[in-house]
């Protein structure tokens, strides 16, 4: 097939979650061979699921998807699937192929040096971390050496020696890829051009150029159109001032005036609605207990690895009320082991857990509570909606807030 050629096109999509969740409406757009694009938009916007129509996991409601006979997608999940978690280094690459790779050992060692991660091919993958899992799903992409590449927030848990690695990697690629993410510098590096999701309309708009070249047109587009819609909106409050004028007059003035009230009108209805900022999350606060003062944690010793061997090690480190703490270092040196145990009432790992203020390794203030989110979301039931697994939250929560302990009563 002829390099530039398109071989993947959207002819007038639209998709919808439901009637009260448009996503897609007439987008028209292709991708050509070889070409590096970036995936732009709000969240919620539907980046993640053009992937799915892509890969034909999702339908369109009406339009035309089109991809070139025997083209390989492969797409890099973000999530380990549970049933994969207890296989090996070497089942978990075999089972990215549809037929059985004989000597696959050389193309794991070369693929993990891509993503930059040592793994013995017999290690199980849970035992990994969830940096580590995250850059073993974004390997069994790159291994199958698809057509086409789809690749959803791949920094997402990679270090920067991780970032580094796959950014040269897609510079050095020779195939098509679509990418998703909110790293600037990181897209800038190899995109070729943008597709860009406009939430207000559903429509995808398509540029040329360097991702940071893009985001200036775009936020050039946004100033015009804010600038037209200021403009309007003064005319018409004008207009609308001159007809209230005439109208009193009476006579001919008033026909006038009705006249000037449907220009001021057709002003109004021809302002651009204000496009949404693209931006990963939006702002929030952290709800923070009441009454809290002082030295909210402290840790006294931890448990770590040596020769093999599980050891107890002295360490000074305090956390006091409204104090935050940066915990930084390597995928796979233990960071979130760290805070896991600590939630769990076991900080220094030598022993079962003890209550939340007794354990060996760390002292939890009376009445303090934790909240711990894992990346790896092996605390989430994918079978729960959204709602079923906030309430069950929020009932954890209470329970844990309002629920004295027997020490307490």
């Amino acid at each position: 097939m002829t390099q530039g050629e398109a071989i993947i096109r959207f002819k007038i999509v639209s998709f919808e979650y439901g009637h009260n969740k448009p996503i897609l409406k007439e987008a028209d757009f292709s991708v050509r061979r070889g070409a590096k694009m970036t995936i732009m938009g709000q969240n919620g916007a539907g980046k993640s699921t053009i992937f799915q129509l892509i890969i034909g996991a999702l339908k369109a409601e009406s339009g035309d998807i089109h991809t070139d006979s025997n083209l390989t997608i492969a797409l890099a999940r973000q999530a380990m699937p549970r049933e994969q978690l207890d296989l090996t280094v070497r089942e978990f690459f075999q089972q990215c192929f549809s037929r059985r790779v004989y000597d696959i050992d050389p193309k794991i060692d070369a693929i993990l040096e891509v993503v930059n991660l040592r793994a013995p091919h017999d290690r199980i993958i849970r035992s990994f971390s969830g940096g580590q899992q995250a850059r073993l799903l974004l390997a069994s992409a790159l291994i199958q050496d698809s057509d086409v590449l789809l690749l959803d927030e791949p920094t997402n848990n990679l270090d920067k020696a991780g970032i580094a690695h796959l950014r040269q990697f897609l510079i050095d690629y020779k195939k098509t890829c679509l990418v998703i993410s909110h790293d600037a510098d990181f897209l800038n590096a190899f995109t070729q051009g943008v597709l860009y999701l406009d939430s207000r309309t559903q429509k995808v708009e398509q540029y040329q150029g360097n991702y940071l070249n893009v985001v200036e047109q775009i936020t050039a587009r946004i100033q015009k159109e804010n600038s037209m819609n200021a403009r309007l909106a003064k005319e018409a409050i004008e207009k609308k001032e001159k007809a209230n004028f005439f109208a009193m007059k009476g006579g001919r003035l008033r026909l006038l005036a009705k006249r000037m009230r449907e220009d001021a009108e057709e002003m109004e209805e021809t302002r651009v609605d204000v496009r949404k900022e693209d931006k990963t999350i939006r702002p929030f606060t952290i709800p923070a207990q009441i009454g809290l003062i002082g030295e909210i944690v402290a840790l006294s010793s931890v448990g770590v690895m040596k020769n093999h061997k599980l050891v107890k090690k002295k360490v000074s480190f305090s956390l006091k009320k409204n104090n935050h703490l940066l915990l930084t270092g390597p995928n796979g040196i233990g960071k979130s082991f760290l805070l896991e145990t600590i939630a769990l009432g076991n900080a220094d790992g030598l022993s079962a857990p003890a209550s939340a203020d007794r354990q060996a390794g760390a002292k939890i203030a009376n009445g303090v509570t934790i909240g711990y989110y894992r990346q790896d979301f092996s605390t989430l039931n994918f079978e729960d909606t959204a709602y079923e697994s906030l309430r069950s939250a929020a009932i954890t929560w209470m329970n844990r807030t309002f629920v004295q302990s027997p020490r307490d009563s």
